[in-house]
């Protein structure tokens, strides 16, 4: 069994592969440990370890929810709460049937409405993930759906791919909704591009 801390050198390789098996022997017999070594490697410089950090953490299933909310909430350091969401991303891609409290919810809820488009688009990211999986889909399909109505172009673009992504109507619906209540052209081709993408989507399953 390799040591940890020849594991997290393992984190720092170029290869992604053994960046992958480094992180799931850390999960598996490291847990403990680890967890909050990968987590305060979220405040580091470059930009090729807190990224690994953050892939690292996504093999860590629902014991790492608690610690990543709490770090959101409580650092002072605007990396770490950028990679915040963006680990809830991994978490998510790894373990799509896995139950999570409401408070994960809360927390993306606060994330697309932060100050930080960084952190916003993470926290996009996740409700989209959350919208293709079983768990608590309807839920996050309502948080995009809402972040659709601010005065934030940008954040209206980025929610409105996120939902051109979840083949559910409620999705649909939201859209299309974008695209009658709205006369600023910019907003129209958005809805536009999200529709036809969902329509593709919808098509490409039937």
């Amino acid at each position: 069994m390799p040591s940890i801390d020849s594991l997290f050198e393992d984190l720092r390789h170029p290869n992604p592969r053994i960046q992958e098996e480094a992180s799931l022997i850390l999960s598996e017999h490291y847990q403990e440990e680890a967890l909050p070594m990968l987590l305060e490697l979220f405040c580091h410089q470059d930009p090729k370890v807190y990224r690994a950090a953050v892939k690292g953490i996504g093999f860590f299933g629902s014991s790492a929810f608690d610690p990543l909310i709490e770090l959101y909430a409580t650092t002072e350091n605007q990396t770490a709460r950028r990679c915040c969401p963006k680990a809830f991303v991994q978490l998510f891609k790894n373990f799509p049937d896995q139950p999570f409290p409401d408070s994960v919810m809360q927390m993306l809820e606060q994330g697309i409405n932060d100050t930080d488009m960084v952190v916003v688009q993470g926290a996009l990211m996740c409700l989209g993930q959350i919208g293709k999986q079983q768990f608590k889909s309807e839920e996050a399909i309502k948080l995009l759906a809402k972040s659709l109505s601010s005065e934030n172009v940008a954040l209206i673009f980025s929610a409105s791919q996120a939902l051109a992504d979840i083949p559910h109507p409620m999705a649909e619906v939201a859209l299309h909704a974008l695209q009658d209540n709205n006369d600023d052209p910019l907003i129209q081709e958005a809805a536009q591009s999200a529709l036809a993408r969902l329509q593709n989507l919808l098509n490409s399953r039937s």
